[in-house]
């Protein structure tokens, strides 16, 4: 399916008229556009299995006029895509998903990534990122069970809140043991946003030392403080848990504002999804007739 850029997807176009002809339509960099569908889903939101985002980049500088996108993008796809001149392709399913190590003609997902190339087409695949945001494939098949509400089965977490770590690490320690530590601390992998400040405990001078760990890291760290008692009495672990993002997430429970039956909803996803057949399994027990 091509598509000229969206507008809300390529900067302002200014547009000259000749008499007889049609206006001149500004291009978009492919960068620019990768970075506004990474805005509008951010691959931060996939499934940690996935692959996702800028599969195939032709070489820069690359513009895009034309936008083809597809669910599944096949070698017949592809051809239709060359055909129409296509500058990007927005696979939903990426054609890329196992690491190739090779690029031959040999088997199709190869031959794929040599037709992109030689015709400069990018490739692009949002697949789980655009099934976690609040107005994307999720939220869309809800639409068709009627009035409901949903929430995810999986919430999302913010990708960058807190940056690094799992968890954070505060400890006082005085002069005496401070640079025996700190330099043991930083022989540990996975340690981040190390820091130190000036305290007061008890009426002496201290240094208060706070660090973000992984979980792997804070057994190490643990281990190293209780080595010495004063300062292990003075550990605090605190666990860094980002914030869920409201209406974003894997799945959905949907709960129907009325009961009705399974085959209501049958028909229901039918029609909203324009599919003449549906396969169903039904549960034991249960029949068609019986409430959804």
């Amino acid at each position: 399916m091509p598509l000229s850029v969206p507008p809300l997807l390529r900067p302002p176009l200014h547009c000259v008229r000749a008499l007889g002809r049609p206006p001149v339509r500004a291009l978009m960099n492919l960068r620019e556009l990768v970075s506004a569908l990474n805005d509008f889903a951010s691959p931060a939101l996939a499934e940690s299995w996935d692959n996702v985002g800028l599969l195939v980049e032709p070489s820069p500088p690359h513009t895009v006029n034309t936008l083809f996108l597809t669910n599944d993008l096949t070698e017949e796809v592809m051809e239709e895509a060359v055909q129409r001149k296509a500058d990007l392709v927005l696979s939903y399913h990426p054609p890329i998903f196992a690491p190739l190590k090779r690029i031959t003609w040999k088997t199709w997902k190869e031959r794929l990534v040599v037709r992109a190339l030689e015709n400069r087409i990018g490739i692009y695949s949002p697949h789980t990122a655009y099934d976690a945001i609040p107005h994307g494939v999720n939220n869309w098949l809800t639409k068709g069970l009627g009035t409901c509400t949903s929430v995810p089965l999986h919430p999302s977490t913010a990708p960058s809140s807190p940056a690094e770590g799992t968890h954070r690490v505060e400890f006082c320690a005085d002069a005496e043991h401070l640079e025996a530590v700190l330099s043991k601390i930083k022989d540990i992998p996975e340690i981040s946003c190390l820091t130190t400040l000036p305290a007061r405990v008890e009426g002496e001078e201290q240094t208060r030392v706070s660090l973000n760990c992984s979980q792997k890291a804070l057994l190490e760290v643990v281990a190293l403080l209780s080595q010495n008692s004063f300062l292990y009495h003075k550990t605090e672990i605190l666990l860094l848990q980002k914030p869920l993002l409201p209406h974003t997430g894997m799945g959905r429970l949907c709960t129907l504002s009325e009961p009705v039956s399974l085959s209501d909803i049958i028909e229901r996803v039918k029609g909203h999804l324009q599919l003449p057949h549906v396969r169903v399994a039904v549960g034991a027990g249960r029949t068609l007739g019986t409430g959804a």
